[in-house]
């Protein structure tokens, strides 16, 4: 066993393609996974998602949150402050109002009327609010009237719901300046405890029960995530290629009947090539986490060990995967050219390059058999703090490598039989 391992190595070793798998794609996934990108509003999934969504570009369309049917209310926030929070983070989780903020600070109130009517030609939403840069000292004034601004931008009647709400949070403000004595910290103290002894609503959707609600920077993470997967992919598939090449030209040269004549069995000659998959495995991971200490853990959303594993697990699959089916082809070309499918069907239907929730119900069915799949889902549920996310990797990992050994076993018969 040693001796094949050892054989198989310096030939893999050899390989100026290995050495480019190994270094150059580990590189090109770190680099993905460190780019801040703020332009992924099509793969946040938003529609279950209770809180205010933060808005980073005045020029983003807020059409692009509309599809679950809450009343969408765009926010000009010239405020910023805590008790602005506090009002749109009430008006969002009411379950009615998909409310948009984007903080505006020093923007007056010209400048929001001319924001709102450029919306109201290029944009879609039912209304938009404009709170004044001086929202909390005219709330604790009395000044109501004079604190925000509400615009009417489609005919949609929930806008009188939308009116009537902001009324009623706008006299339990009242109230809690009142009792509070109209000081800043008395008045969100008072708000505090008067939430407690409201009871707690929850609202449930009808679809979308299984979103984890990830924030809009996971959702970001997640998706470089994503992209730094099919890198990684494609490096695990072609190393595996590499070393099936290596078997396909030993049995071509007769090595692998010389070895039998040893004394040494097929399976002690096959595992040995699956070890070597294993060594791959781990060289990827560990030049990938390397690779990662160049950039901040924080663009990652997870602890480096917790990314060498998962990347890890997914080699094993794959470069398992990649090398049984390039000994079942027989041949170098067909080889390669069988990876090369794996690697982009199975990064497509996975979801990595563009979200498959808008897709038919064949499609999402055949995602939910390739690997990257549910490493994708394990990625959300280690960013969520799901503690069941490393059972799951694992018992995926070890169901397809059970699957690939055993429908790799049985084909190799077959191709010897023949």
């Amino acid at each position: 066993m040693i001796e094949l391992l050892k054989t198989t190595l310096k030939l893999l070793f050899r390989n100026v393609g290995f050495w480019l798998c190994l270094i150059v794609l580990p590189v090109l996934a770190t680099f993905i996974m460190s780019l801040q990108q703020d332009n992924l509003s099509y793969y946040y999934d938003n529609n279950y998602n209770m809180g205010v969504l933060e808005i980073k570009d005045e020029n983003e369309k807020v059409a692009y949150y509309a599809s679950d049917g809450r009343f969408v209310v765009k926010v000009y926030d010239a405020s910023g402050s805590e008790l602005s929070d506090y009002l749109l983070d009430k008006l969002a989780r009411s379950g009615m109002y998909k409310v948009g903020r984007l903080k505006v600070a020093g923007m007056t109130k010209a400048e929001a009327d001319e924001r709102v009517l450029n919306d109201g030609e290029n944009d879609r939403m039912g209304a938009a609010l404009y709170i004044e840069s001086d929202f909390e000292e005219r709330v604790l004034n009395g000044e109501y009237d004079k604190a925000l601004t509400a615009y009417v931008l489609s005919e949609d009647e929930r806008f009188e719901l939308l009116e009537d709400k902001l009324q009623s949070l706008m006299q339990k403000v009242n109230t809690a300046s009142q009792v509070s004595k109209y000081t800043k910290a008395s008045v969100m103290k008072e708000l505090e405890n008067m939430d407690q002894d409201v009871p707690e609503k929850t609202v449930d959707f009808i679809t979308g029960k299984d979103e984890r609600g990830l924030t809009k920077s996971q959702v970001d993470q997640k998706t470089n995530m994503g992209y730094a997967f099919a890198f990684m992919t494609l490096g695990f598939v072609m190393c595996g290629v590499i070393v099936a090449n290596s078997v396909i030209r030993e049995q071509n040269n007769d090595v692998l009947k010389r070895i039998k004549l040893t004394g040494k069995s097929s399976l002690l000659y096959f595992s040995s090539k699956f070890i070597v998959g294993v060594i791959v495995s781990v060289m990827l991971s560990g030049v990938l986490t390397i690779c990662t200490f160049f950039i901040d853990s924080d663009r990652m959303g997870m602890d480096r060990l917790s990314l060498l594993l998962m990347i890890f697990f997914m080699g094993l699959i794959f470069s398992t995967l990649s090398l049984l089916m390039g000994i079942l082809v027989g041949n170098v070309m067909g080889a390669t050219v069988t990876a090369f499918v794996i690697w982009c069907m199975s990064s497509m239907l996975s979801g990595l390059y563009f979200p498959l929730r808008g897709t038919t119900k064949l499609v999402q069915a055949l995602s939910f058999i390739m690997p990257q799949k549910w490493f994708v889902d394990g990625t959300e549920m280690i960013f969520v703090g799901d503690k069941n996310a490393w059972i799951m990797l694992l018992c995926v990992t070890v169901a397809y490598l059970f699957v690939a050994l055993g429908f790799g076993s049985v084909g190799l018969k077959l191709r010897s039989a023949e």
